[in-house]
């Protein structure tokens, strides 16, 4: 009976990862093809403040947050619901400081890194002024703005979700899946020319993506017969605390 009861509870933990992860997948997608697109946007209709570009890749990490507070809330309710006899409070701040001090200097690498993609995206054809002579009008160019903070942390927190629930591997997977189909869009929306480059670049990645769902897929199917490999898994193992 003990057993039955976790193995039901295992299946369960199963399916809500895979469904965070469909969730984490969709919002890696969405960012990792929109932020590019409106940061080329941005230039397109005369916007050249590279530090501001570079900036808005990174500001909008409040919308983080919130997340953040949910899972802090829910954890909060189970650790209340599982020792209510226990006096200990939980901490809110759980972070190691060695943790912290590699975070920030990740942190500052990834500024860094998104200041040379601007400035790169920047000097792609067709730049010039800001605001009150943006192509698009002065509230589209806030538009713009916003839209490009919102959908730089859609992609990163997505690509950190995808690593929790699954593995790097998919990460990058789906990173290198979504650049050529941020070109095929580009060439669509922006009428871009689509050279062979990115149709054979097109291909790999899909190549590559197949692939990893057909491993995952005999994966699955070597769980079936034997429902103890499923503690095995990479994506369930656990990260291990500093």
């Amino acid at each position: 009976m003990a057993e039955e009861g976790s193995r039901e509870a295992k299946q369960d933990n199963r399916t809500m990862k895979r469904i965070l992860l469909v969730i984490n997948c969709i919002m890696l997608a969405i960012g990792a093809s929109g932020g590019p697109l409106i940061s080329r946007l941005y230039f397109i209709h005369g916007g050249n403040r590279i530090w501001l570009s570079s900036l808005l890749q990174a500001a909008g990490f409040p919308l983080i947050l919130l997340p953040l507070f949910i899972s802090f809330v829910i954890r909060r309710r189970q650790i209340t619901i599982t020792s209510s006899a226990n006096s200990s409070k939980l901490n809110t701040i759980i972070i190691k400081p060695r943790l912290f001090l590699f975070s920030a200097i990740i942190g500052i690498i990834t500024g860094l890194d998104n200041y040379l993609y601007s400035s790169g995206m920047a000097r792609l054809p067709a730049m010039s002024r800001e605001a009150k002579h943006y192509g698009l009008g002065n509230a589209t160019y806030y538009v713009v703005l916003v839209g490009s903070a919102v959908l730089w942390q859609l992609n990163f927190l997505g690509i950190i979700g995808v690593i929790f629930c699954a593995s790097s591997l998919l990460s990058g997977i789906m990173i290198a899946l979504m650049v050529p189909i941020t070109e095929l869009l580009a060439v669509i929306i922006y009428k871009e020319k689509f050279k062979a480059e990115k149709g054979v670049s097109l291909v790999l990645s899909i190549l590559g993506f197949v692939s990893y769902f057909y491993g995952e897929f005999k994966q699955a199917k070597k769980m079936e017969m034997n429902p103890t490999l499923g503690d095995e898994l990479p994506q369930n193992q656990s990260i291990p605390k500093p």
